[in-house]
């Protein structure tokens, strides 16, 4: 399982998109986000986000 938590996600979020992207995010993400969950995957299409851009961008931080 490829997970990362909502304030990592968030984080980035807020790096790539700025703080009311992030802001309006919040309350729609769940606490931790499995990245290979079809359920997950699905919210972060919905939300204009991709897995894999989060995963490489969470990957820049570390």
């Amino acid at each position: 399982m490829t997970a990362i938590t909502k304030a990592s996600a968030l984080r980035v979020i807020r790096r790539a998109y700025g703080p009311d992207r992030a802001a309006s995010l919040a309350g729609r993400l769940p606490d931790r986000i499995d990245l290979e969950d079809a359920a997950h995957t699905r919210l972060l299409s919905e939300l204009g986000l991709t897995p894999d851009g989060l995963f490489d961008e969470l990957g820049a931080e570390l």
